[in-house]
């Protein structure tokens, strides 16, 4: 499943990369609106809370996302998403099979970015605010209680800008609700 998520990002990117390249850059409002993927790597010990099992490997669904924000200036935004679930992450054992997903993914963070490199289309960026997401879980066909991640989310990332395209790549931790998770994602995001 990950590598279908990682074929997906990978079209999404080869898609867009494209129009980006030829495009100029231009004034724009500073809305920008794009779509993601989100992995979430859930902690094994709350992933397995009241389920009976122990998980030898992380699990790590995944989130389709879209994505809307504001920049104030070419150092700080704001920005919303919310998405819907992807790839589940299964697990297996002797007398074991069972899944994990994720569904109802939303987030609202302060973003601060600064340029890298000779011409400014590279940056680094920090991001501060809130997220939640309800992982479902099932095992053996019989679905278990869902667990919500809710809470603080701080994280970082790099990217790139290409005309009135932004590709980026994000490394944030959400903690609080029922588990702690850290969650990766890829974007492209375009500028009105």
């Amino acid at each position: 499943m990950k590598a279908k998520l990682a074929l997906a990002a990978a079209s999404m990117v080869g898609l867009f990369a494209t129009p980006a390249l030829a495009q100029d850059q231009n004034d724009n409002s500073g809305f920008y609106a794009g779509a993601g993927i989100n992995l979430y790597f859930v902690d094994k010990d709350d992933a397995a809370e009241g389920m009976g099992i122990i998980f030898e490997d992380q699990p790590s669904p995944g989130a389709f996302v879209g994505r809307v924000g504001y920049s104030f200036n070419e150092y700080f935004a704001v920005e919303v998403e919310a998405g819907i679930g992807g790839a589940k992450s299964e697990f297996e054992g002797p007398g074991i099979n069972g899944d994990i997903g994720v569904t109802g993914p939303v987030a609202a963070h302060l973003v601060v970015t600064y340029p890298i490199g000779e011409g400014g289309g590279g940056y680094i960026l920090g991001r501060a605010g809130y997220s939640r997401v309800t992982v479902e879980r099932e095992l053996n066909g019989v679905e278990q209680p869902d667990l919500e991640l809710s809470g603080a989310s701080f994280g970082i990332g790099a990217g790139v800008r290409s005309g009135n395209w932004d590709f980026r790549g994000e490394y944030s931790v959400l903690s609080g609700g029922d588990a702690n998770s850290g969650v990766l994602g890829f974007f492209a995001l375009r500028r009105f």
